[in-house]
């Protein structure tokens, strides 16, 4: 069986829904399989309309494209709390229409004090923070039963779970069983030369729970991460993939935030990794 590969559905150029199934499955020879759908990016505009989505779920499944999260992505410690609420409520719509496209998880990330920016802020990091993101993770947790769908929490190094030792506190007080491991996320400008080490600790605390794999590289630029195609920069893909082949093979790997001219090298850098694993 071949790495589960796929793309976010709003790093497709254009909308409606026919260009982005079509574009998939222009790669079909890559097998480019599944997609990370979050309504509001992919499709501007977007209400959340019934219709819409069964007829989305029927083009996709004419196409054999499988969604493998559905994204819902709220800052769930906003400093606006009718803001923080929508969110919530949004999340939970999300739940409810997730089974349309044959899809348990709906994903995001943990949020900031600093509002819409979702920029570091030392508040982030402390207990008080982590706490209400807990509060927050257990209510879509418990809504989410009567759906049979589940929250899938990613980490990011600025927000409230911000690396994987706080993630696995999440998971310990929330009970969550799927996470969404982002390396690139919880790298800064100050851990970077440490991306292997949190490797090594999200596969040792998550081998079991990793439900994505989000795909992505980076460069140092003036003192910065700037992120590029996949293959083109630092990350330590050569090691990293054969490791998820062998200890995550359920795993979803989608690339993120890869568009344009750098889709189709991304893909086939992946592919020859995993190909040369094999020998």
């Amino acid at each position: 069986m071949r790495i589960k590969l796929g793309i976010r559905g709003h790093d497709v150029p254009g909308a409606p829904f026919e260009t982005i199934t079509d574009f998939v499955s222009s790669y079909k020879n890559f097998d480019l399989d599944y997609l990370q759908l979050v309504y509001k990016k992919a499709f501007k505009g977007f209400e959340m309309d019934p219709q819409f989505l069964l007829d989305l779920a029927d083009k996709l499944k004419e196409n054999d494209i499988k969604v493998a999260m559905v994204g819902a992505y709220f800052n769930m410690i906003h400093p606006d709390e009718q803001k923080r609420l929508d969110g919530i409520e949004y999340f939970k719509q999300c739940m409810e229409t997730a089974s349309v496209f044959d899809c348990n998880v709906v994903g995001s990330e943990t949020g900031s004090a600093n509002g819409d920016k979702w920029t570091y802020n030392e508040y982030n990091h402390t207990k008080e923070a982590h706490d209400r993101v807990v509060d927050t993770v257990k209510g879509l947790k418990y809504y989410g039963n009567a759906f049979r769908c589940r929250p899938i929490i990613e980490g990011a190094y600025a927000h409230t779970i911000h690396d994987p030792d706080d993630l696995a506190d999440l998971v310990q007080e929330t009970g969550i069983s799927d996470v969404t491991i982002d390396i690139y996320n919880f790298l800064n400008i100050n851990n970077y030369m440490d991306a292997d080490k949190i490797f090594d600790r999200s596969m040792e605390l998550f081998k079991d729970m990793v439900r994505i794999f989000h795909i992505k590289d980076f460069n140092v630029v003036d003192g910065k991460l700037v992120q590029c195609g996949i293959g083109q920069g630092i990350m330590n893909w050569n090691y990293y993939i054969p490791r998820i082949i062998k200890e995550t093979p359920d795993a979803v790997l989608i690339l993120e935030g890869v568009t344009g001219q750098d889709i189709q090298p991304s893909i086939e850098f992946i592919r020859r990794i995993e190909d040369g694993s094999k020998d």
